[in-house]
């Protein structure tokens, strides 16, 4: 008998594959929501963790410490104030510690630019698949899938973005030289360029190049000139690529301490070293440090009282699908009474009846288990980072 009741409950179900089609998609789509809202947060949160636990302390200027922590473990570009290598020396200069400055201030190609040292990619435990790190001006290290993305590797060159293409006094665009592509992390160490502090200067116009003044033939462009000082037009044109015949051009008209940094990556050399280091630092008005793993565990507490809500929500979706669902299904029991009857009359069992609606029914919702859980799972697997957009 029940192989008989699958078999008409199958048929039945293909021969009206509009009304099974409608019921599947609202199985899937009320168990989709509340999954993919499950498997996502609990993909972020890893990703959050697990970076911020590999992260021992961050320095900065004070302000936001969510954007302190997220532009130094997700290079989430924002508005706050940079802070300054009289930070990274002072640090330093208290020998509990190695300092690591972290500029995340300019775009390649949409992707971040993040401006650091080697030190980074020795705690980061980062390989490269071709080349090496920087060791020269205007020199950059690709991640994985900014090369794969944009068909690039050791040799190439990328341009920096200018921050304003319509206002010539703006330092160019400069024209980075790729000298390593690093193999895949699995974290956002795959989607940013890598450049030395210096070459993130250099984007910035804070440290550039152009010709000697005593070179520069238009009048206009020399503002004023006494003894000992030349003023320059900021309308003279930079150079747009570091090479051996422009380098020794390069200089800074600022103090080389208040040069700008986004953060500093603080590797402390012990636990009594940490304390030390955030207490001394903290003692600043206008700086601070923190420890990302604290700051993560906050920020996920806010994130979790939003999940609270959203499976409220799921909870009642699900209630107001499953009422739906049983409306339909009494109302189809009753339009085929016909059938019923038929089926009676011929000599089917008694049981035969419900069995096979059961059947369909369990086809069908097992059908939309499956197709949420597949959708669930694509859409974990290839959603975009939102760490970015927080």
């Amino acid at each position: 008998m029940i192989g008989g009741a699958a078999f008409l409950a199958v048929h039945h179900a293909r021969a009206n594959a509009l009304a099974s089609a409608i019921l599947v998609a609202c199985f899937a789509l009320t168990t989709a929501l509340p999954l993919s809202a499950r498997l996502l947060l609990e993909r972020y949160a890893q990703s959050l963790t697990e970076r911020a636990a590999a992260t021992p302390l961050v320095a900065g200027a004070r302000g936001s410490r969510f954007d302190l922590v997220l532009s130094t473990t997700h290079f989430r570009r924002s508005q706050m104030q940079p802070a300054t290598m009289t930070l990274v020396d002072r640090i330093a200069g208290l020998r509990l510690g190695v300092a690591i400055p972290m500029s995340v201030e300019h775009t390649a190609r949409g992707y971040v630019v993040v401006g650091t040292g080697i030190e980074y990619a020795e705690l980061r435990g980062l390989r490269f698949a071709s080349g090496q790190w920087p060791t020269e001006l205007g020199q950059c290290v690709l991640g994985s899938r900014v090369a794969r993305r944009e068909g690039l590797g050791v040799g190439d060159q990328v341009f920096s973005e200018q921050s304003d293409v319509y206002d010539i006094s703006k330092p160019p665009a400069i024209r980075m030289n790729i000298v390593g592509v690093l193999e895949p992390t699995g974290g956002p160490d795959d989607d940013v360029v890598f450049v030395d502090i210096a070459t993130a200067w250099a984007i910035a116009g804070i440290l550039h190049g152009h010709d000697a003044p005593n070179t520069v033939r238009d009048a206009n462009m020399l503002l004023q000139k006494t003894k000992d000082n030349v003023a320059i037009s900021g309308a003279l044109i930079e150079y747009n690529e570091v090479t051996p015949a422009t380098i020794a051009g390069y200089h800074l008209h600022a103090d080389p301490s208040q040069l700008p940094v986004t953060s500093v990556l603080v590797v402390p050399k012990d636990q009594k070293s940490a304390t030390l280091l955030n207490t001394e630092v903290n003692l600043s008005k206008t700086e601070q440090m923190v420890r990302p793993s604290e700051v993560m565990d906050e920020l996920l507490s806010y994130v979790l009282r939003i999940k609270s809500v959203i499976d409220v929500v799921s909870v009642a979706l699900v209630a107001s699908n499953a009422a739906l669902t049983g409306l339909i299904l009494m109302l189809t029991y009753r339009a085929r009474a016909g059938e019923r009857r038929t089926l009676l009359r011929i000599g089917a069992a008694r049981g035969l009846v419900p069995l096979m609606f059961g059947l369909e029914f369990m086809v069908l919702v097992g059908c939309g288990m499956i197709l949420a859980g597949v959708a669930s799972a694509v859409l974990a697997r290839v959603a975009p980072d939102i760490v970015s957009m927080l």
